[in-house]
């Protein structure tokens, strides 16, 4: 089974254990934005982010011509 049926099947059990006030959400729609996120939680983004900022600036610093 791939992760987008696992997602989907994971995302069922939620909303039937969290009730009514989870019917409008869609299982697809969630095991899409699941599947198109590179990143589990902004402290993820974050790392990403400054990553590449210390790239950057330590290329600047090299050459700031």
């Amino acid at each position: 089974m791939s992760a987008y049926e696992n997602d989907i099947k994971a995302v069922a059990a939620l909303k039937e254990a969290a009730g009514a006030g989870w019917s409008g959400i869609s299982e697809e729609s969630v095991a899409r934005m699941r599947a198109q996120n590179k990143f589990k939680t902004g402290l993820d983004v974050a790392k990403y982010t400054a990553k590449i900022m210390r790239e950057d600036m330590a290329a600047y610093d090299a050459d700031s011509s």
